[in-house]
């Protein structure tokens, strides 16, 4: 029988555990999804060749965990998570299907697909709250951070090989293609998600309403001054670098041929450099989670200056790796950090506020970016941007401090 206590923390995790059959089944799913949203980024710049266009796409996917959010961290806290996640995913494969369908019958248009992303970013959003909770029901909690650093890596090896394979199929065979394997390894996971067994959930009897209960996450994160922070620092960072990944394939079009292999390399480089950051992150403690998310995001800002100005394909895919390396460094700690300094009856909760900022702070900064880039070119919009996330991050240097020596006096 095999020792798991002689291998590496990431080992462990995953050999002979329920979160180790949850990753691979997340995997093929992620896999999916990030093929999807090459091939939509592809059919949109085809279609309007318009930054602002893919903007709005970014924000139909991603927006709507701004409405939805924080009711889903309700739901999570409330319900079965396992079966919220489970239903979510059927739904998902149901409309991949359906768009497959559609652009094959070519009878979908630009505002059609958007709407069809919108649906699936509204599910994605509402189900994002029980997805992250779930992983302390399926891990100890002193291996919480392992886990969420390989749930990391597994949502950016997807944007590393999910890209690849999109742009080989798009070259090879219809696009509609690209959405049925979306729909065939989302239900992959679905198939996985009825195998597992996890820790009971606790929910909590249902006192409050459901709105005092929603009131109720919000105020625990502005009472906790380092919660707040860290995610201010996220809304931040997300909105003016992490949101230049939504822009990839106008990026792509100045630096490379113009085709979907340019497209599919600058998605992989970023994604390369996301799973390099997932891989060399370990547990961490609070108070240096809280320290270190300055430098990162500052790093990645300067990143995104170079990818905007460079005419060179070497320099940009560089340029897209360092973006991808530290927005997850950023990220991971950030998710790390909510994880293990808030109580389990509120997790749900205050992860759903984490979630409402990581898909929406992206989607809104492409969509600003992208009216900006279309005016007055992408170059200096993101020049603009990335200087002013310097500045601010300059500026909350010594409140991050303070709330950090807080959070270690307090551990």
């Amino acid at each position: 029988m095999l020792d798991t206590k002689r291998l590496p923390a990431p080992l462990r995790v995953l050999i002979g555990s329920q979160f180790g059959l949850f990753f691979l089944g997340n995997n093929l799913s992620l896999v999916g999804t990030w093929m999807q949203r090459l091939a939509c980024g592809w059919l949109v710049w085809q279609w309007t060749h318009s930054a602002f266009w893919l903007g709005i796409l970014a924000a139909g996917d991603l927006l709507p965990g701004m409405v939805i959010g924080p009711f889903a961290g309700v739901v999570a806290d409330r319900w079965n998570r396992l079966r919220l996640n489970m239903y979510a995913q059927i739904a998902s494969a149901v409309l991949a299907v359906l768009t497959a369908v559609l652009i094959a019958m070519d009878e979908l248009g630009l505002i059609g697909l958007v709407l069809l992303i919108t649906a699936q970013g509204t599910l994605a959003a509402a189900i994002q709250p029980a997805r992250l909770a779930m992983v302390q029901q399926m891990v100890p909690r002193e291996q919480t951070g392992t886990a969420v650093a390989l749930s990391s890596v597994s949502v950016n090896l997807a944007r590393l090989v999910g890209p690849a394979v999109a742009g080989i199929m798009i070259l090879k065979m219809d696009i509609s293609w690209v959405f049925i394997i979306n729909a065939l390894f989302t239900l992959i996971l679905v198939i996985i998600l009825t195998r597992l067994r996890l820790a009971p959930q606790r929910i909590p009897p249902r006192a409050h309403s459901f709105f005092s209960e929603m009131i109720e996450g919000f105020t625990h994160i502005l009472r906790d001054q380092a919660l707040w922070l860290i995610l201010l620092v996220m809304l931040c960072g997300g909105s003016m670098v992490r949101a230049m990944m939504e822009l990839i394939p106008a990026i792509a079009a100045g630096t490379f041929s113009g085709d979907a292999t340019g497209l599919a390399v600058l998605t992989g480089a970023g994604a390369f450099g996301a799973v390099a950051s997932g891989l060399a992150m370990g547990p961490g403690r609070a108070p240096h989670l809280l320290y270190g998310i300055l430098p990162w995001w500052g790093i990645g800002a300067v990143a995104a200056i170079v990818l905007a100005q460079s005419q060179s394909s070497a320099i940009a895919v560089v340029a897209a790796m360092v973006i991808g390396f530290t927005v997850t460094r950023s990220l991971v700690s950030t998710q790390i950090f909510v994880q293990l300094t808030t109580p389990e009856r509120l997790r749900g909760r205050v992860l759903s506020v984490h979630g409402l900022i990581a898909r929406g702070s992206p989607a809104i900064g492409a969509l600003i970016i992208g009216f900006a880039a279309d005016r007055i070119g992408l170059t200096l919009t993101v020049e603009v941007s990335s200087g002013v996330l310097i500045v601010l991050l300059l500026a909350l240097v010594p409140m991050i401090s303070r709330a950090a020596l807080g959070v270690e006096e307090a551990a």
